[in-house]
């Protein structure tokens, strides 16, 4: 009826015919595209149209050949030439739409699955670049961010004068190249620092020991000064007495009448005892003076202690024990300074000591060792410490005894440190004092 109906409006036969044919081809071409993209699965649908235009070139052959009116009788005819064979044409072609409906669904149901999986792919993606963009940034932190803090900090320590600032030698080849320059040049900056902190230390060390080399000039000169003050001071206060004696001698030989010879003989020995104890003390303080400034005069000759010490104690009031642990101690020295050296000591023994006075002589490393022991009462530890300046005298000799006037022990000193020995004062086990001095087999001190 439809195609009655078709053929019956205002299109022509042949119109309708050659369209008819086109959309068959069509068609056609359509399913072979289909099957080239999905297979065989579409070989049905190309054997479902087979049938449709086999029914349908029927009925335009009726059509084309039938001499009868369009509304005659070819109508039967060709209902027939679309519904012979299995089913009818509209079942084929409603058969036709069923298919291309399921079709539809199946590629409507792909194209969902394929949105979710190309949505699910996205977010994986997007996660992939995150975790790529997050690596890739520490990756920037560790290899060029760090690298470049730690070079910026070591440039600026080395800018503020730390020369062992090392730059980090971390990160991508230019920064370790940079930071190894750096380095090089730290090292170079560093070594120069040193070398001329070295040159300063070196240059402060010899103007400090010139400073000190000058400081003790000036102090030898300053003592120089003082030790000429001394000796003037300490000779008009020891001519003093002796020069008033002799004064005192020729003002009583010369007052009054002629005297008998024997009193001028007697004033003039009074007057030579006089004399010749100024020229003793007179001497002893230019020894004295001398020493102190590196200038005593000595006379050096060998000289045999033993045979010293055997002749001085025969010179002594007081009995005195020898004791001696070599026969012989034959060394360099001035030996009439060694004599009043040790003359000294013994009479300061045995004036100032108790009944007991005891001289030894012993070996000692490189020279010899003498030492004058006495059991009296010693010294304190002050006064032992104060033995040596000139004019002490112990409170034992100061309280007892009006001689002397505190030169012997300095003069002594002199005399030992004159050949580059030592003297000291120590307290005796039991009481009294033990004075020991200690001279070298050669002169280390010799004055012109």
């Amino acid at each position: 009826d439809e195609l009655g109906r078709t053929l019956n409006s205002n299109f022509s036969t042949e119109a309708i015919i050659s369209r008819v044919r086109a959309d068959l081809s069509a068609i056609r071409v359509i399913i072979g595209n289909e099957i080239e993209l999905v297979g065989e699965e579409e070989i049905e649908e190309l054997e479902l149209l087979a049938q449709i235009e086999v029914r349908v070139a029927n009925l335009i052959e009726i059509v084309e050949t039938s001499a009868v009116p369009a509304t005659g009788s070819r109508w039967p005819a060709a209902t027939r030439a679309l519904n012979e064979g299995e089913g009818t044409f509209r079942e084929l072609i409603d058969e036709a739409l069923a298919e291309e409906n399921e079709e539809v669904e199946e590629t409507r149901l792909a194209a969902e699955r394929q949105f979710a999986f190309a949505s699910t792919a996205a977010v994986l993606l997007v996660i992939i670049a995150l975790a790529i963009t997050l690596v890739a940034l520490v990756a920037v932190r560790r290899q060029v961010s760090l690298p470049l803090k730690e070079l910026l900090s070591a440039i600026r320590r080395f800018g503020a004068g730390d020369y062992t600032a090392r730059a980090s030698t971390k990160g991508v080849g230019e920064i370790a190249m940079f930071g190894a320059v750096v380095n090089e040049m730290a090292e170079k900056v560093e070594s120069s620092a040193q070398r001329d902190a070295s040159r300063r230390t070196e240059l402060e060390a010899a103007v400090h020991s010139r400073t000190r080399q000058l400081e003790g000039v000036l102090v030898e000169m300053e003592d120089a000064v003082e030790n000429r003050k001394r000796l003037l001071a300490d000779v008009s206060h020891e001519l003093r007495t002796p020069l008033t004696i002799i004064r005192g001698e020729a003002d009583v030989a010369l007052r009054g009448e002629e005297k008998p010879p024997e009193e001028y003989r007697e004033a003039l020995m009074r007057t030579r005892d006089a004399a010749a104890h100024t020229s003793r003390l007179v001497d002893d303080l230019l020894f004295v003076a001398r020493s102190e400034a590196g200038a005593a005069k000595l006379d050096i000759a060998d000289a045999d202690l033993v045979s010293v010490a055997e002749g001085l104690i025969q010179l002594v009031d007081r009995p005195v024990m020898f004791a001696s642990s070599a026969p012989s101690a034959v060394i360099e020295a001035d030996t009439q300074r060694v004599r009043q050296c040790i003359l000294i000591l013994l009479e300061n023994a045995s004036r100032y000591g108790g009944d007991q006075v005891t001289l030894r002589l012993d070996k000692a490393v490189g020279g010899y060792r003498i030492a004058v022991e006495d059991n009296g009462p010693g010294m304190t530890e002050e006064e032992r410490s104060r033995a040596f300046q000139r004019y002490f005298r112990g409170s034992n000799a100061a309280s007892h005894y009006s001689e002397g006037v505190g030169l012997g022990l300095p003069v002594a000193k002199s005399i030992i440190d004159a050949h580059g020995g030592s003297i000291s004062i120590d307290e005796r086990d039991g009481g009294g004092l033990i004075v020991a001095f200690t001279l070298p087999a050669r002169a280390k001190r010799i004055a012109a």
